[in-house]
C-alpha cells in the first residue's frame, strides 16, 4: 500500500540517523512527512538488549515526529546484494520519498570509527542499488516504480569533503533530548557520547561559519538558483 512522504531516512542500527544526523533529521520531521527505516535491531551491539533499543528508536522517531519502520536484516549482517537491495527497493516503492538519507558508501576507518562499521557502508551501497531497482518498470520488485529526486549520504569520512552543510546550531537543545532516547547507548565512548558528537558538529560549523553542523555528500551536482549563490 503506498503511503508517499518527503523524506525517507535508512539506518542499519537504531541510533544511526539520530547520531549521524540528529539535528537535520529534526528540523526536517517537524515540518515534513518523515519516515525512519531501520534495517536491525542492534542486538549485536554491546549496551542494550533488542527489546530496549526498538523502544528507545520508537521513542526517539516520536520525539522527532518520523514514523519507524524495522526490517528483518541481523546486525554485523547487512549484505550488499540484489537481493537485499530490491527489498529496500519495495520500501522506497511503497513511501515514494522526494529525497532519500542514508549512510554514505563509502564509508572507510579503523575498526575504532564507530561510522566505520561494515553494516553502514553496506547499507549505503545498498540504497543506492535499490533507488536503481525502484525506478524500473521490470525490476521485479513490488509496487509502482518510483524515482526518488535525490539522495543524501550522512556518517562521511574526515577525507571526504562534504557537498552540503546544514546548520544545525538552533536546535541543539533538542537533539540532546533526541540522543536521549537512546539510553542504553548513552553508556558508548566511557560515558562520553553527547560530548563526542557536539565536538564532531562545533567542528564542522567551524569550518563552515556556524556553531553546530551536519554535512551530507551527494553523487550528482545539486542544482541552485543563481541567487542562492550570493547567500552569506
Amino acid at each position: 500500500m503506498e503511503q508517499r512522504c518527503d523524506a525517507l531516512f535508512f539506518s542499519a542500527h537504531p541510533d544511526d540517523v539520530e547520531f549521524g544526523m540528529g539535528g537535520t533529521y529534526l528540523k526536517i520531521a517537524k515540518e515534513f512527512k518523515s519516515v525512519h527505516i531501520i534495517l536491525t535491531r542492534g542486538e549485536a551491539g554491546t549496551h542494550g538488549t533488542p527489546e530496549k533499543r526498538v523502544k528507545e528508536a520508537v521513542k526517539a522517531g516520536k520525539f522527532a515526529g518520523a514514523e519507524v519502520e524495522f526490517m528483518d536484516f541481523k546486525d554485523n549482517h547487512v549484505e550488499d546484494n540484489a537481493k537485499n537491495a530490491k527489498k529496500l527497493a519495495a520500501v522506497i516503492r511503497k513511501y515514494k520519498p522526494k529525497v532519500i538519507f542514508s549512510p554514505y558508501h563509502g564509508i572507510t576507518g579503523s575498526h575504532k570509527d564507530g561510522i566505520s562499521h561494515p553494516d553502514h557502508a553496506a547499507l549505503g551501497k545498498l540504497v543506492l542499488k535499490a533507488a536503481r531497482f525502484a525506478k524500473f518498470k521490470n525490476a521485479e520488485v513490488d509496487g509502482e516504480p518510483h524515482l526518488a529526486h535525490r539522495i543524501f549520504y550522512y556518517m562521511i569520512p574526515r577525507h571526504v569533503i562534504p557537498d552540503v552543510v546544514v546548520d544545525v546550531s538552533g536546535v541543539v537543545s533538542d537533539l540532546k533530548r533526541l540522543w536521549a532516547c537512546h539510553g542504553t547507548q548513552m553508556a558508548l565512548r566511557d560515558g562520553k557520547i553527547v560530548n563526542a558528537l557536539l565536538e564532531h558538529r562545533k567542528m564542522i560549523g567551524k569550518i563552515h561559519g556556524s556553531v553546530y553542523a551536519e554535512h551530507f555528500v551527494v553523487d550528482e551536482p545539486l542544482m541552485l538558483d543563481p541567487k542562492d549563490l550570493l547567500r552569506v
